[in-house]
C-alpha cells in the first residue's frame, strides 16, 4: 500500500499545470532463524528471512503529451540491529556494516512512447532476471550469493545488484517484448583512492549490459547477459568478466512454475580464470486462498575445482506463506546446500567449517509487513 505525499504540483514555467506524485512504499521483515554453516550453528532474530527489508520513495510528475518524469530512491535496512543501521562499533569491538539512506537503487529519467532512459546507480538485468526465474526473492531458499551471483567480477561472490554512473534506455512492449541497453563508462583516473563524488576522481568498471523480456499472459521471461571490463581500474584483480542469466515463470491455475538458468566467468589480470560456473534452479509455487507454498531444486557447477571438492554443488528450498492481507504474512523458510564446489565463501561473519563439513543450512519463520 503506497500513500501519497504530493498530489499537484505547478508547472510555472510552462505556464502549465502538471499532476505529481511522491509515494512511500516498502518491507519490513525480521523473525527468529537457524543457521548451520558447515558445522557451526547458530540462533537468534534475523531480518530478511523472505524479503529486502527496505523504504522506497517515489515520484511520477505528468509532462503533459504521454511524457513523464518519475524517480526511485531506494534504501535499504536492518529491522533487528542499531548497529547494522548506524555502523557503531559494537560490544566486541569491531564495527557493522552501516545501511544509510539511499543505498539501494537511485534513479530518475523519462518516460514516453519512446520508451523509458533512466541516470543513476540501477539495478542490473542479472537481478530482474533472477527474481523472475524463482520465487524466493534474494532470500532463504533461492540461493543467492550462494548458488547463484549477480554478477561475475566480485571478490565476494559475486554481490553487485547495480552499477554506479549508469544509463538505461527500455524500449516500449511490443506484444508483449521489449528489450534495454545498460552502459557505465569506464573510469580508470588515478587518484581513485580519494573518493570524491566529483565525476572523474574514481575508478569505475565499464559495463555493457543487454536483456530480452517476454511478459505477456501466463509467460513472463527475461534473459540478461553483462559484460564488464576492469582493466586498468585501481587494484582489480580479474581483467573482465561475463553474466548470462534467463529466468522465467509461467502461471497455470493456482500454479506457477519457474526456471533459473545462468553461466558466470571472468579473467585474471595476470592470466588465467577464476570463475566458471553454470547453474540452474527448477520451482514451483502453490497458491490455496490465504496459503502459499513453494519448493525448488537447484545444482551449479565450477569448472575450476579445488582438489578436495566433486565440483557441483546442490541446494533444495521449502517455503510457507500465510497472508494476512494482500501485503503481509507469516513466512517459514528453508534452504539446505550441499556445497561440494565450494562454491559458498568463508568470510569474517563465519567460522571456518568444521572437518568434513560441506553442506550450509538456513531456517527461518518471521512476520513480513509490505506498506
Amino acid at each position: 500500500m503506497k500513500k501519497t505525499l504530493v498530489a499537484i504540483a505547478a508547472l510555472a514555467a510552462f505556464g502549465a499545470q502538471a499532476q505529481s506524485s511522491v509515494t512511500i512504499d516498502g518491507q519490513f521483515d525480521a523473525g527468529l532463524a537457524s543457521i548451520n554453516y558447515k558445522g557451526n550453528k547458530t540462533t537468534g532474530v534475523l531480518n530478511n528471512g523472505s524479503t529486502t527489508s527496505q523504504i522506497n520513495f517515489r515520484g511520477v510528475q505528468d509532462l503533459g503529451g504521454g511524457l513523464k518524469a518519475q524517480f526511485r530512491v531506494e534504501t535499504d535496512w536492518n529491522t533487528v540491529s542499531n548497529n547494522g543501521n548506524t555502523g557503531a562499533k559494537k560490544a566486541d569491538g569491531t564495527v557493522a556494516a552501516a545501511s544509510s539512506f539511499a543505498n539501494g537503487e537511485i534513479r530518475g529519467g523519462l518516460e514516453g512512447g519512446f520508451g523509458r532512459v533512466d541516470f543513476g546507480a540501477i539495478n542490473n538485468a542479472q537481478l530482474d532476471a533472477y527474481l523472475t526465474g524463482q520465487p524466493y526473492g534474494t532470500a532463504i531458499g533461492g540461493g543467492f550469493r550462494g548458488i547463484f551471483v549477480s554478477d561475475a567480477a566480485s571478490a565476494v561472490n559475486g554481490s553487485v545488484v547495480r552499477f554506479d554512473n549508469s544509463v538505461r534506455y527500455i524500449t516500449p512492449a511490443f506484444s508483449g517484448i521489449s528489450a534495454s541497453v545498460l552502459q557505465v563508462k569506464k573510469n580508470t583516473v588515478a587518484n581513485s583512492t580519494n573518493f570524491s563524488t566529483t565525476f572523474g576522481n574514481y575508478d569505475y568498471a565499464g559495463v555493457s549490459e543487454y536483456s530480452l523480456r517476454y511478459n505477456n499472459g501466463p509467460i513472463n521471461a527475461i534473459y540478461g547477459v553483462t559484460k564488464q571490463d576492469l582493466t586498468g581500474t585501481e587494484g582489480a584483480t580479474v581483467a573482465d568478466a561475463t553474466l548470462k542469466t534467463l529466468g522465467a515463470n509461467y502461471t497455470y491455475g493456482d500454479f506457477k512454475f519457474f526456471l533459473l538458468n545462468q553461466t558466470a566467468g571472468n579473467n585474471l589480470v595476470a592470466g588465467g580464470t577464476s570463475l566458471d560456473r553454470k547453474a540452474s534452479m527448477y520451482s514451483v509455487a502453490y497458491t490455496m486462498g490465504q496459503h502459499v507454498f513453494t519448493a525448488g531444486l537447484a545444482s551449479a557447477t565450477n569448472s575450476i575445482v579445488a582438489a578436495s571438492n566433486t565440483g557441483k554443488s546442490k541446494m533444495s528450498s521449502l517455503g510457507y506463506d500465510y497472508n494476512l492481507n494482500k501485503t503481509s504474512s507469516v513466512y517459514a523458510r528453508y534452504e539446505s546446500i550441499k556445497d561440494d564446489g565450494g562454491i559458498i565463501p568463508n568470510n569474517s561473519q563465519q567460522a571456518a567449517p568444521a572437518a568434513g563439513e560441506t553442506t550450509r543450512s538456513r531456517t527461518a519463520v518471521g512476520l513480513r509487513i509490505g506498506f
